[in-house]
């Protein structure tokens, strides 16, 4: 049976560019499932403990919308990848539910194991974890550009904002690098491994109201926000549809560097920020390292990215809900 399950990790697109010693490692971790049509994979509310990898087969995902109903995100196939979460946060519970629309197979990977192979910075973990780290931000891309769609297609039910208006820079009047151990995304970093990540940046202090990224366009450079926030949002002429606001210790244009995609939505400062914004291409060769610092930066990177994808996905239910509700006052008029 391992062999045979090796043999199918060989041919999953999610685990393509492992070496045949890491596949076979891997291997020891996974699980072959079979799902009629209409079984359940998982179920929101329960708790997680693995993520699924379509082998073949369509599956189905939904979440329970506020007062009742279902909101289909998404309908997967070989490939992609189920559950994920379970990867990312140890002891959580499902954020959505998935069925079966055929007859589907599956690998498991229990989240267990992948935690032991981390600790022992076990190279096809790692490259696991990246690959995680891709999908989240592959489905909050998607997630950003259904929102984009539910809005333009009824701009009166949404809330908007003018941009804040843009003010003098000022300089920073702190010791940026001492403050960095309190921000929560770093608590795990040693000492060193602080300063390997503040040698690959460079301190901005933006003044309220500057744009550090414009939708549809390259993001140059990744950020951290130290202090103050920036504000995530999507323009609509010239108001802004707000999607988040990133505090300290929250990451900002990762995903499109990690990607190489454009920017999804428009990021502002909404008050006077001070940032570390990484030179991008040293900061994606510490992702891409496998030492116990590349580990740390995946896990705050990932975990910053699953927060992320969480208030987009809530924001997207409250939208469509919206849409469903002026839906049936359409109908009933």
């Amino acid at each position: 049976m391992g062999q045979a399950i090796a043999d199918v990790v060989a041919a999953a697109p999610f685990y393509r560019d492992l070496a045949a010693d890491e596949i076979a490692d891997l291997a020891a971790g996974l699980e072959l499932q079979r799902f009629t049509p209409g079984e359940a994979l998982m179920v929101q509310g329960a708790m997680s403990d693995g993520a699924y990898s379509i082998v073949s087969g369509k599956v189905a995902v939904s979440t329970r919308l506020p007062g009742g109903g279902e909101v289909a995100l998404a309908e997967l196939g070989p490939g992609d990848l189920v559950g994920e979460m379970a990867l990312l946060m140890r002891g959580g519970k499902r954020t959505a539910t998935a069925r079966a629309l055929t007859p589907v197979e599956v690998l498991f990977t229990d989240g267990r194991y992948l935690e032991a192979a981390l600790h022992q910075l076990r190279p096809a973990s790692l490259k696991v974890l990246r690959r995680l780290g891709l999908t989240i931000a592959d489905r909050l891309r998607a997630i950003r550009v259904r929102s984009r769609a539910l809005v333009d297609a009824s701009p009166g039910d949404v809330q908007f904002r003018k941009p804040p208006k843009a003010q003098t820079r000022t300089r920073p009047t702190f010791d940026v690098r001492a403050f960095l151990p309190i921000l929560p995304c770093l608590g795990e970093f040693a000492s060193e491994e602080v300063d390997a990540l503040f040698a690959v940046a460079r301190v901005e202090q933006v003044a309220r109201g500057a744009h550090l990224a414009r939708e549809g366009q390259a993001v140059e450079d990744p950020r951290l926000v130290v202090r103050g926030a920036l504000l995530l949002g999507q323009r609509h002429g010239d108001r802004i549809h707000q999607l988040d606001i990133l505090g300290p210790g929250r990451f900002a244009g990762v995903a499109p560097v990690l990607e190489g995609a454009p920017a999804a939505a428009e990021l502002i400062a909404a008050e006077d920020v001070t940032l570390l914004a990484f030179d991008a291409a040293r900061f994606v060769a510490l992702w891409n390292g496998g030492d116990r610092m590349a580990l740390r930066l995946l896990e705050a990177v990932n975990a910053d990215l699953v927060l992320s994808l969480n208030t987009a996905s809530n924001h997207l239910t409250r939208l469509t809900a919206q849409a469903r509700v002026r839906a049936l006052e359409g109908g009933g008029s």
